[in-house]
């Protein structure tokens, strides 16, 4: 091949302009790179420009000691900040000191050439960057008012900035590999704005989809971008071009001059000056605003978008995906009406993400469930997804201002942030929740009377029966009120099993089970007493409102409280453990139950292990989760907290507790049960609160019962749904049993029938689940994307979070931060911070000295066992895993509501440690 074609080739291969088709290659081109060429594509207003393709880049990383370092790079800690920093910064030196190929460099210099500029715009524009789940913003270099001879030199140093401390620890956090990424390099010609800066197609702060904001300043918009200044912002309602908002910044003007001893313009000193006028007008916002909607349609999704005014014309700069916002609810409503959404997993205290299966499997349940309700024509679902998280339809409640004040108040036991949430947004759209007519009212209440009065004329009168029955005949006896749940938990699981095929088990779990069935079979051999329960606690909190410690000891110390007891009896094997030095040591080292069972004692214990699983091996951390193994499938969680025992308890220390807490419930009702008796109408209140006691402290302890039978249909799918898997594993279908989590219901059925061959990317389908895991899930969510978070009151220090409390008292303490407890264990005398619990996490409580939850009410099942074991806690608290580390020192007040990172505070005020406990 001739010389001159050579070249051409290396250059093609080094160096492509955007307007090229081939620049759309993400491969060749980077994120930056690519979007920018598909705007030039579009006929966007783009300034002229090349891109320096990752090829460039590659000549580099393949030097074997360069090639070394990035691979070395794997390995490290994502919380290892200073080997991170030593790491990166050796690397971009070894890049820095390689020359780059003088072929490589013609190329660039040939490019440059064509474009013909005073001055050039030297972005990065790396592999996995400007992409919709990552968008690295910030994470490598961009230079301005490069000269030509100077392009080269910056050119190499993007290169090197793929391996900036931010943008390693940023890859090591996602799980992105170093050595599977690389840089490109776009080089424009410089354009000289008189207004610039950053529109978003979408609100980033409120997440509302219809919500374009705009920053602006004069001049470069780099200010806007780095926030070095504070800009304009507008708000623009894209459904109508209205400005709904303009607040005016403290902008900075940059000027930019040429030297008189140089014949080309340069960057000079900055010079600054405030301007309080208006960067633009509401006619340019609505122009950038249709540009916007113009890229979003382009690109896919939401833009984050950098922008420059140029003699009077818009031009874009560069384009990525806003990687923050949390997904919409799916399906989306009919109509353009707004709806409002709460979360199914704030409910039940537990906001991970769902896998699809599970998430399929919940949505239909609970369509299902209230399609009775419903007009046969309605197209609007009652239960989406979004982010992998179920969601109900709260819209048709909120409509009337009766069933609102109901839902509020439900809501508020479930979850405060979401009460504030829910009660920001329809202060701001009460307008859209009150035009619901008195007809539609009417003929909503015939429809769902209709439907509900045979349920109710057939079921309501046994269900009174059982509410007055507690206050008429004394409290029920709880094991005869378990051994009722439990049967009718079974007789659920029954139907799962009962059919032949896998194909119709897995039919029949989810398209025959309605969440009215499993509460009618099971709740309701527990549940009207637990009511009544309540029912006779709040007439005690009217009562006696200034008797706070004696109704908080009332409502402790149950035998047979479902979580009690599973504490008790994991206290009791560890005391046979301890009757049995071989055991106790076989548990220490971490033995296998069979290993147990060979030492002597080991068959006695081993024994009662199997007893335990026999009547609690269906529970699991998270159960609503249907794809968590459950306890008889991985009991390390149980040798967890037995080891935990061992360590930090004495043996029967946990008896001891809990008979010290029935004796507080019995001072506490005797000191009521005395205060009633005094006064003319004594004789008669007194026997009246002693029965109040009794009903109340007879319900509660039932608080988990329903709960417990419901756990048994759950774990019945889970073993179904398990087998299927195993089944397409053994047959080639799957590769792993456990993928079949990750498939959709109509996949998993198509894939039993035989019907067509399985066309899934379960990696790509985990990859995606664990991007879901690691947002933040909202409370409530609306149609439009908005994540209303409603106002605290007070307001906090920098080192205190905030939330709702629980449970009463004070504890200072070190932080053990957890999101699983079959992975981790706590030591006695830690505060247990966990983005949820449920049962699952009982055998934690024992030992933990304090909770502090991301999510949960009142009501929720931390809470209660908080208050059952008589540790401080604090539930809401936003981000509070990411927020506090653990090994770090932190007092929770159970009674205000706050987290204080002590360690921080110290630092803060110069304090010692030691001086701090003193």
């Amino acid at each position: 091949m001739p010389e001159t074609e050579l070249s051409d080739v290396r250059d093609r291969r080094f160096v492509i302009s955007l307007d090229e088709e081939d620049a759309t290659n993400l491969e060749l081109t980077g994120g930056k790179g690519a979007n920018l060429a598909r705007l030039v594509e579009a006929g966007m207003p783009v300034p002229a420009g090349t891109c320096v393709t990752t090829g460039a880049y590659q000549v580099l990383a393949d030097e074997p000691d360069i090639r070394a370092e990035i691979e070395s790079l794997e390995g490290l800690d994502p919380e290892s900040a200073d080997e991170i920093a030593t790491k990166s910064e050796e690397l971009r030196t070894k890049i820095r000191e390689t020359e780059i190929p003088e072929h490589v460099q013609r190329a660039i210099s040939n490019a440059l050439d064509t474009l013909g500029a005073d001055a050039y715009a030297v972005r990065s524009s790396a592999t996995a960057e400007d992409l919709p789940t990552a968008s690295f913003a910030g994470m490598h270099e961009t230079f301005l008012g490069i000269d030509q001879e100077n392009v080269p030199e910056y050119v190499q140093e993007c290169i090197a900035s793929l391996f900036t401390e931010r943008a390693v620890s940023y890859r090591l956090r996602n799980g992105i590999s170093h050595s599977e990424v690389a840089m490109a390099v776009v080089v424009q010609t410089m354009v000289e704005p008189e207004v610039a800066g950053v529109l978003f197609t979408a609100d980033p702060v409120s997440g509302n989809r219809h919500i374009a904001s705009i920053d602006a300043n004069y001049g470069l918009g780099d200010t806007v971008v780095a926030g070095d200044v504070s800009p304009d912002n507008a708000r623009v309602d894209r459904r109508t071009g209205d400005v709904l908002e303009y607040e005016v910044g403290e902008k900075q003007l940059a000027l930019r001059s040429g030297k008189d001893d140089q014949d080309e313009p340069s960057l000079e000193e900055v010079s600054t000056g405030r301007r309080e006028s208006r960067a633009l007008t509401d006619a340019q916002l609505r122009e950038l605003v249709e540009f916007g909607e113009d890229v979003e349609e382009l690109l896919g999704s939401p833009q984050d978008i950098e922008w420059a005014l140029v003699d009077g014309e818009f031009v874009l700069l560069q384009s990525r995906p806003i990687t923050s916002l949390y997904p919409l609810p799916s399906p989306a409503p009919a109509g353009d009406q707004l709806h409002i959404y709460f979360s199914i997993g704030h409910q039940q205290a537990m906001a991970e993400a769902l896998p699809p299966l599970v998430a399929d499997w919940m949505q239909e349940t609970l369509n299902r469930s209230v399609a009775r309700f419903q007009s046969p024509e309605s197209e609007q679902s009652f239960a989406v997804e979004a982010g992998r998280r179920v969601y109900v339809d709260l819209t048709p409640l909120l409509r009337g201002e009766v069933t609102r004040k109901i839902a509020l108040r439900v809501l508020d036991s479930m979850s405060e942030p979401a009460t504030r949430a829910l009660e920001d947004i329809l202060d701001r759209h009460d307008d859209t929740f009150s035009q619901d007519t008195l007809t539609n009212r009417l003929r909503t209440l015939g429809r769902v009377s209709r439907r509900l009065l045979p349920l109710a004329v057939s079921n309501a009168p046994h269900l009174l029966v059982r509410l007055l029955e507690p206050f008429l005949l004394g409290p029920p006896d709880a094991e005869h009120v378990r051994a009722r749940v439990e049967r009718a938990g079974k007789t659920m699981a029954a139907r799962v099993t009962q059919p032949e095929s896998r194909s119709e088990r897995i039919r029949v779990a989810f398209e025959e089970t309605a969440l009215g069935t499993l509460v009618a079979s099971v709740g309701s051999k527990s549940m009207p007493y637990l009511l009544a329960g309540v029912v006779a606690g709040n007439v005690l909190e009217r009562l006696y409102p200034d008797a706070d410690d004696e109704l908080t000891a009332l409502s402790r110390g149950f035998d047979e409280e479902i979580a009690t007891e599973i504490n008790q009896r994991l206290g009791d094997l560890a005391d046979i453990s301890r009757e049995h030095p071989g055991v106790e040591a076989a548990i220490r080292d971490e033995s296998s139950l069979s290993e147990i069972e060979d030492v002597d004692g080991g068959t006695e214990f081993v024994a009662a292990f199997e007893t335990f699983l026999d009547d609690f091996g269906f529970r699991t951390s998270n159960e609503i989760d249907l794809s968590r193994p459950r306890w008889r499938d991985d009991p390390s969680i149980l040798f967890q907290t037995i080891r935990s025992n061992l360590r930090s308890s004495d043996r029967g220390e946990h008896r001891k507790h809990l008979a010290q807490l029935k004796q507080d419930a019995g001072e506490a009702a005797e000191k009521l049960e005395n205060r009633a008796s005094r006064g003319l109408f004594g004789p008669v209140k007194r026997p009246i609160v002693g029965q109040l006691i009794q009903v109340y402290r007879g319900g509660i302890q039932l608080r988990e019962h329903h709960k417990h039978g419901a756990a048994r249909f759950l774990a019945a799918i889970h073993d179904c749904v398990s087998d299927v898997g195993t089944e397409l594993a053994e047959a080639g279908v799957l590769e792993h049993p456990e993928d079949v989590w990750f498939l959709r219901k109509r996949e998993l059925l198509d894939a039993l029938d035989g019907e067509s061959p399985l066309d899934v990317d379960v990696s790509e389908r985990r990859d995606t689940h664990q991007r879901y895991m690691s947002l933040s899930a909202p409370p409530i969510l609306t149609s439009e994307g908005e994540t209303p978070t409603g106002k605290r009151n007070g307001s906090p220090s920098e080192h205190v979070l905030t939330g709702t409390p629980v449970s009463s008292g004070v504890v200072e303490g070190v932080a053990r931060v957890m999101h699983d407890p079959s992975e981790q264990s706590i030591s006695k005398g830690e505060i247990l911070v966990a983005p949820s619990t449920d049962v699952g996490w009982t055998p934690l409580f024992q030992d933990a000295a304090g909770l502090v939850m991301e999510v949960g009410g009142r009501m929720t099942h931390g809470a209660l066992v908080a208050r059952e074991y008589g540790i401080p806690a604090v539930v809401s608290v936003a981000n509070a895993t990411n927020e506090i580390r653990t090994g770090e020192r932190i007092r929770i007040d159970g009674e205000r509501g706050t987290v204080e990172l002590l360690d921080r505070t110290d630092q803060s005020t110069g304090d010692s440690d030691s001086e701090s406990k003193r």
